[in-house]
């Protein structure tokens, strides 16, 4: 190939590469000098992506004159790139990107220098594509969000200028990322850890184009964010292009006055308007916070909230029988899908030999509710039998042993796996994954006994336990009036209180940032109860609002809750010890799957169970008003119930099931698995 070269340089009269660059580039001489000749010829430009705007990146720069590149493709061409990419041709379809583009810029300057990262860009690449870099001219694909943002910000750390242009129907929107001045990335764009992927592209298409010129032509329903298609014309890509090389050629040869975000570019000639501007603050602007939710709702109807439920892939004999990573994967996948006081999360996991340790974590949730941290203990045993359900699935039987430690208090219990028996799927385990709390109002309907029996044999499969049924109306309308008061305590006493608002997340970014507590949408109160709990989440303000006795309205809307259902529920368990709860909390959980089996929604009302427990234990730990009140409920709660409360009998869970109206739409979310496995 070089001789081949040589011989046409030399019937062109060229011997040098000194030679070969002047005269290659001689028109270039009057808009740019010698000098920035020369410099250009030694810059170093990186291009991650050889796509639409990416290839013809490359083609536009070399013919600048820059002579070194760094470029990353992994990809191949393919008919579906004709319409854009400079390098698709047939007789480059099924081809590296990466080697068709390099030809293309070596065929116009053939003593380019040009690495190429022939994998895609990556983390663990990103410091060696950036590496002697002065420039990154961004040319990957719109969807590229993750990795995107890495680079920017890793090319800020280094120092670097990054140019993005996007091609925007038949125009183009430049920014320029500085690394000293401007805005970086994630505050452009208001970015977030967890952030959603739905949303992470809606705010980088609304940041990228805070004008949206091509919004008033493009076909808006061949925008689909989900399936990551949009479309987008060789005429846009032309014009990134040529905006981005003046920003390189600006920022390389210190020429003209480079403005970084929030200052933006925007230029459509088929709308005939260029438009400049300064989006102050970024995507956290006034404006554009309003124009996210119209593109969002009217135009995109697009839905931010994340579904949870995402089944793991189930893995195979010859996993199973390994123990896979897979196969521990699958049963912590089910295991952190138990439920916990106010979605705390307070469990920790250790794999080791075969054996899973499932650890209680007390630092998640030291709220009043959770004395000598029964709630955790009982979401504890919950997760314990999720395990042993998805261990069913895959035809094998742990050997569970509780507290096996008496000087680990920690230490829940120990799954062991080593020997690997067969067993039946216990129906049941299906449901792991679509179970979830439903505070919607009920319809008032009656159950079958059949169903009811079920319920109450799935509980009391557990050692110990009792799962005790109420259909009566009369008796639920009686319960509700416990958890009335019961609930009044709850928002008049200021330790709970501020314990509900700081595990409510009020926006997407709490939301998706901790993946804990419950969404503010979860709680089903509706706009006025939306406003009302933005508004009390000051103490001062409760407080004011229990003295004028809105407060109440709080209980009562829990009196409703219970009233409308179609039957409530006590699980109860023989002891008091740590064992005990952990029992209760693997027959809560057999019973809440089993009303999901037979398709009724259920929710928790825990407050009167947990009031019990830390009764029996420090009854002096509540105010003299609430102590006399409880000290009336006890007696009723014994009587509705068939209760013994001077027993040893723990008490685990009150809850209320039946057929909601509607589905809820917003469910708890789950931190990452990584975020629970200790050494």
């Amino acid at each position: 190939m070089e001789e081949k070269l040589n011989k046409i340089l030399v019937q062109l009269g060229i011997n040098s590469k000194e030679e070969y660059l002047k005269k290659a580039f001689s028109r270039n001489i009057g808009i740019l000098s010698e000098k920035d000749m020369e410099i250009l010829a030694k810059s170093r430009v990186a291009i991650p992506g050889m796509g639409g705007v990416g290839g013809i990146h490359l083609v536009t720069l070399t013919r600048l004159g820059i002579g070194k590149f760094n470029i990353a493709d992994f990809d191949k061409f393919d008919i579906v790139n004709i319409n854009r990419q400079y390098g698709a041709k047939v007789s480059n379809f099924n081809k590296p990107k990466i080697h068709c583009m390099a030809k293309e810029a070596k065929d116009i300057n053939p003593y380019l220098e040009i690495n190429l990262f022939e994998k895609g860009l990556s983390s663990d690449i990103l410091d060696d594509f950036l590496n002697d870099v002065d420039v990154v001219v961004d040319g990957l694909d719109f969807f590229e969000f993750d990795i995107r943002r890495e680079l920017f910000n890793r090319a800020r750390e280094k120092g670097i200028y990054v140019v993005t242009a996007a091609p925007l129907g038949f125009g183009s929107a430049l920014l320029v990322f500085a690394p000293d001045s401007g805005m970086s990335f994630d505050e452009y764009f208001d970015v977030y850890e967890g952030m959603p992927e739905i949303e992470k592209y809606l705010n980088f298409g609304l940041g990228l184009a805070p004008k949206g010129l091509h919004i008033k032509y493009i076909d808006k329903s061949k925008i689909d964010l989900k399936a990551q298609r949009g479309p987008s014309s060789i005429v846009a890509c032309n014009i990134c292009a040529a905006m981005a090389g003046v920003e390189v050629i600006k920022i390389l040869l210190n020429r003209g006055k480079v403005r970084p975000v929030p200052f933006y570019i925007q230029f459509d000639p088929y709308c005939g308007k260029f438009v400049k501007g300064k989006l102050r603050k970024g995507n956290k602007n006034y404006l554009q916070r309003m124009k996210k939710l119209l593109v969002q709702r009217f135009i995109l109807k697009l839905d931010l909230y994340e579904n949870p439920l995402k089944l793991p892939e189930i893995p195979n004999d010859k996993e199973v029988k390994l123990f896979s990573d897979k196969v521990v994967n699958y049963l912590l996948k089910a295991g952190i899908m138990a439920p916990s006081g106010d979605n705390a999360q307070p469990w920790k996991f250790s794999i080791k030999n075969k054996k899973i340790y499932v650890y209680l974590d007390s630092k998640r949730d030291q709220s009043f509710f959770n004395i000598d941290q029964i709630a955790s203990i009982i979401s504890c045993g919950a997760v314990i039998e999720n395990i042993k359900l998805a261990a069913s699935a895959l035809k094998i039987k742990p050997n569970l042993i509780l507290m096996p430690e008496k000087d680990n208090a920690e230490l829940m219990g120990i799954l062991d796996f080593e020997k690997i028996e067969k067993t039946h799927k216990d129906p049941l385990c299906d449901f792991i994954w679509l179970r979830h709390t439903n505070r919607k109002f009920y319809e008032k309907r009656n159950i079958d006994h059949s169903i009811l029996n079920r319920i109450k044999e799935q509980g009391e499969q557990i050692e110990g336990t009792k799962v005790r049924l109420i259909t009566d109306p009369k008796k639920i309308k009686q319960v509700g009036k416990l958890v009335y008061n019961v609930d009044k305590i709850r928002v008049e006493f200021r330790p709970l209180h501020e314990h509900l608002i700081k595990m409510i997340r009020f926006n997407h970014r709490e939301m998706y940032s901790t993946r804990d507590g419950f969404p503010l949408k979860n709680l089903e109160a509706g706009i006025q109860g939306e406003i009302f709990l933005r508004i009390t989440k000051p103490w001062p303000i409760m407080h004011l609002f229990n003295k004028l006795g809105i407060g109440k309205l709080v209980a009562f809307h829990s009196f409703r809750s219970i009233k409308s259902a179609s039957g409530v529920g006590l699980i109860t368990v023989s002891g008091e010890d740590k064992i005990a709860f952990l029992r209760g909390g693997m027959a809560m959980q057999r019973v809440w799957l089993e009303t999901v089996r037979n398709d009724l929604s259920f929710q928790p009302m825990t407050a009167i169970t947990l009031f019990w427990e830390r009764w029996k234990r420090n009854k002096d730990s509540f105010l003299e008003r609430h102590k006399e009140l409880l000290n009336k409920i006890w007696p009723e709660y014994e009587r509705i119930f068939e209760l013994d409360l001077n027993s040893n009998e723990s008490h685990i869970m009150l809850f209320r099931f039946g057929y909601a109206k509607g589905e809820v739409r917003v469910r708890t979310l789950r931190k990452d698995l990584s975020k629970f496995l200790i050494d």
